[in-house]
């Protein structure tokens, strides 16, 4: 079975025919995680992976039983792609009680959020996000969480007017354990050096640790029932030759085959596809491992979701007072290739044939698989409260730190959600300033990094017209701080054409 939090829990079970219920724990299990039942407050408490899950239930005394207060849906629901729909479930409350929604049930590519909302004749409406992009549906009476009713002493944080850092503190420590560090906290970097703002940002890290879980070279495929599909319609199977490599080149390629097998990032193949291996050295020394995928990409349908434009992205960003930036730890390859389109991602090595089981770099589509999702699982927070370009994700706020980690609780509970996992080491937290997309942002706006507007300054004179169009589109990434710039380029854009000539 699965927890309240997507995650596999293995114990033994008997089956019985006529059980009324879906499952029941025993006493074993609840020995194991530490529960108690508390029937001052309603509630069972018990600890999954070091954090603490709250069932409420309620006690009904004409049948002298305590009773789960379980939210199922009313009738089947139809859901349309990319989009948030409210449907309408079935909950154990009075008419007018207001209460708290809490998802426990894995839904496939339907995401579910916490929501507070009102009973009325046993029902009430809670929000659903499709995030496949298709059509999809939920069948009547299938059970998506509980009913927390809201209580005279419960601390509901409300987003209007200023946050108080002991109140959100306070919230912290409901969402799980806050005072535990992290196996990898000394790579956490946190941009304020104001220590309750930096107590703040750990105590949140803490209580969402399984979004920086160290899972080893490959973090876990996503939750999500995302995978990526590589369409070639009626084109016949494509096998290049292998090319020849340095023997020094032959154990590079030989360790990345082998960490990729160990982490399931690969297998063999027997395929009738195959594309040579290239290594690409990046600017820091690090060999780079990428397969050539050029024939493929051409016979390969386009894939033409969009991604964010860069002028729009910097206009939403401009005035924000804190930043964090979230890097997904192998963002990729925590997307799964289609079983019947691995073949085609095969690629050939002096060991042997293999296949990709994740998305693989290189795949002219995978850009576009990557951002859906990423906008699936962001919908309704994007523009808002975060950007998200691939796998780099911007939570921005115009407020102080306390609303900061609020907002960042938020797409930090998204991520959990879909299962997907952050390199922490490369993210940076509650910065008042950061570079993005070749941009410095600040309170003060946004405007070009020094070091890029350095290389065009210093750019040599150009001798061809590779190297004139090489230059037009440096400057012009920064075209619109520079006054008219169109006239500017006027006699440089005249040398890219073919009648243009040089002396």
């Amino acid at each position: 079975m699965r927890n309240a939090y997507g995650q596999v829990v293995e114990l033994e079970a008997c089956i019985i025919e006529g059980c009324a219920d879906e499952f029941l724990v025993g006493v074993d299990f609840l020995r194991q995680h530490r529960a108690t039942m508390d029937f001052e407050c309603n509630e069972v408490k018990y600890f999954d992976h070091d954090k603490l899950v709250i069932i409420p239930f309620r006690t009904e005394d004409d049948e002298g039983g305590a009773k789960v207060a379980a939210v199922r849906l009313v009738k089947q629901s139809r859901l349309v792609r990319s989009a948030v729909t409210p449907v309408e479930v079935m909950v154990t409350a009075p008419d007018g009680e207001e209460g708290i929604f809490v998802p426990t049930q894995r839904c496939g590519t339907v995401m579910l959020a916490a929501t507070v909302t009102t009973a009325k004749s046993g029902k009430a409406w809670i929000p659903v996000i499709n995030v496949h992009g298709g059509r999809t549906k939920l069948p009547a009476k299938k059970e998506l969480g509980t009913w927390v009713p809201v209580e005279a002493d419960m601390q509901l944080l409300k987003m209007s007017g200023d946050l108080k850092t002991d109140k959100v503190e306070e919230w912290l420590t409901m969402l799980g354990d806050c005072e535990t560090p992290l196996d990898n906290e000394a790579e956490v970097r946190i941009g304020t050096k104001d220590p309750d703002s930096r107590r703040l940002v750990l105590k949140l890290l803490r209580a969402y640790r399984k979004v920086s879980k160290e899972a080893g070279d490959c973090p876990p495929v996503t939750a999500l029932d995302v995978e990526h599909h590589i369409d070639t319609g009626s084109e016949k199977p494509i096998m290049l030759k292998r090319r020849r490599h340095a023997q020094s080149e032959d154990a590079i390629m030989k360790d990345n085959v082998s960490k990729m097998l160990r982490a399931g990032v690969i297998e063999e193949g027997n395929g009738a596809w195959g594309f040579p291996v290239v290594l690409v050295r990046k600017k820091d020394g690090e060999v780079r491992f990428c397969v050539d995928y050029r024939a493929l990409n051409k016979v390969t349908k386009r894939d033409v979701y969009p991604l964010p434009r860069i002028d729009e992205t910097l206009e939403a960003l401009g005035g924000a007072r804190l930043f964090s930036t979230l890097d997904l730890k192998a963002g990729y390859w925590q997307i799964s290739v289609a079983p019947e389109d691995r073949d085609k991602t095969a690629f050939t090595t002096k060991q042997g044939l293999y296949r990709f089981v994740r998305m693989p770099f290189g795949l002219m589509n995978a850009p576009s698989t990557f951002q859906r999702m990423m906008n699936g699982v962001l919908r309704g927070l994007t523009w808002s409260t975060c950007l998200v370009y691939l796998d780099d994700i911007v939570v921005y706020t115009r407020g102080g730190i306390e609303r900061h980690v609020v907002e960042l609780a938020t797409v930090l509970e998204r991520l959990s959600a879909a299962g997907l996992t952050l390199k922490l080491k490369k993210c940076v937290f509650a910065a008042t300033s950061m570079e993005y997309l070749g941009h410095e942002l600040s309170s003060e706006g946004v405007r070009p990094v020094e070091r890029l507007v350095t290389a065009v300054r210093e750019f040599p004179r150009p001798r061809d017209p590779v190297e004139v169009k090489r230059f037009v589109h440096l400057a012009g990434y920064y075209r619109k701080f520079i006054a008219a710039f169109g006239s500017i380029m006027a006699p440089l854009t005249r040398l890219l054409k073919k009648s243009s000539e040089w002396e």
